[in-house]
């Protein structure tokens, strides 16, 4: 019996790691295993029609740091949402995933020391870890060189399931920038390269309101210019995909970086910062930038307003994208659970 500790969506609404739960949750063969999925109260609406085991209550304050109660020790593998570990009384594996070095490499003062420790001591206490890039893995051996030891497999993430356009090469005029935009995102070099591009707009999905600094770069930079698309379904983002000139993605790094897929399988080309997992999962079909500047955004716009660039990298970004799938990243993950069962 394979036993999800859902901890992680009673801590975030939306983002990376409840996607990348959910998507493995759904896809998990449940004919030829027993899934035990530990919920907690206040789910958020992905859980919404799982099983709730309500022996176990919610108290971020300290369910989050937790050793978790499996009920009567059930079950051969234990993989926590958010780095956490069973009881002693578990005699099963216990696997963990691994999605990036942030807090390690950007601290945020005390959250960050708590979060690594907390991810230092779940990964040096594991069976079995869960890469999901290269980049990732090495990061992990860097920080944690203990950690060379445990057996570890790269797996990578997946995407929504986005079309391409039937207007497949066409544009409106705006990009795109998705998700957290603070510090290492560079959110105010996307906003400074459009100034001196008075015919491209703006628009920015998720990562909340933006704040009173935000505001007003916006307003002063590039007013009139720019909307925030905030929270949208799948469907909605692939529509502002298909019709993009470009998704600006200057992030100094990310663990994996699911924007750039997305933006790939839809037909959209793509702008990034050549960093951290951004080259290894891009492949050679972004515009990826060594130095990344208002400047040389400005030089990428430009590019893929020619047509035959445009096209060239739209065709090496579907091509691209067909490798990274959740139907895939399930299939390796229970084949993982498998071979980490299997050895002694």
């Amino acid at each position: 019996m394979i036993v999800i500790d859902g901890i992680i969506f009673s801590l975030q609404r939306s983002g990376g790691i409840s996607v990348y739960f959910n998507e493995l949750l759904s896809r998990l063969d449940k004919e030829q295993e027993k899934i035990y999925h530990l919920l907690y109260e206040n789910q958020n609406s992905y859980t919404k029609n799982r099983d709730v085991n309500r022996k176990i209550r919610w108290n971020l304050a300290s369910e989050r740091f937790r050793r978790v109660n499996v009920l009567g020790g059930e079950g051969d593998i234990f993989h926590s949402s958010y780095y956490r570990l069973p009881t002693n009384e578990f005699s099963g594996k216990v696997i963990t995933t691994v999605h990036d070095f942030t807090d390690d490499i950007y601290p945020r003062g005390i959250n960050s020391k708590i979060l690594t420790a907390q991810k230092k001591h779940a990964i040096l206490h594991s069976d079995g870890v869960i890469c999901i890039s290269n980049n990732t893995m090495k990061d992990m051996h860097k920080f944690i060189p203990e950690s060379v030891n445990i057996t570890t497999k790269v797996i990578y993430n997946g995407v929504g399931n986005f079309t391409v356009s039937p207007k497949i090469g066409s544009y409106e005029p705006y990009v795109i920038f998705v998700g957290a935009r603070s510090g290492y995102k560079n959110f105010s070099m996307c906003v400074t390269a459009l100034k001196k591009l008075n015919d491209i707009n703006l628009i920015v999905i998720g990562g909340g309101d933006f704040s009173d600094d935000e505001c007003k770069i916006l307003n002063n930079t590039i007013p009139g210019r720019f909307r925030h698309a905030g929270f949208v379904s799948e469907a909605e983002l692939e529509n502002l995909y298909h019709n993009a000139l470009a998704l600006i993605y200057p992030s100094y790094y990310e663990g994996f970086g699911i924007p750039v897929i997305e933006a790939m399988k839809a037909g959209c080309p793509v702008i990034a910062s050549k960093s951290s997992s951004i080259e290894e999962v891009s492949n050679n079909a972004a515009i990826l930038f060594e130095s990344i500047s208002a400047e040389t955004i400005i030089q990428g716009i430009l590019e893929l307003k020619n047509q035959k660039v445009r096209m060239e990298k739209i065709s090496l970004g579907l091509e691209n994208s067909k490798n990274y799938s959740w139907d895939k990243m399930a299939l390796e993950t229970q084949e993982f659970y498998n071979s980490v069962r299997g050895a002694k």
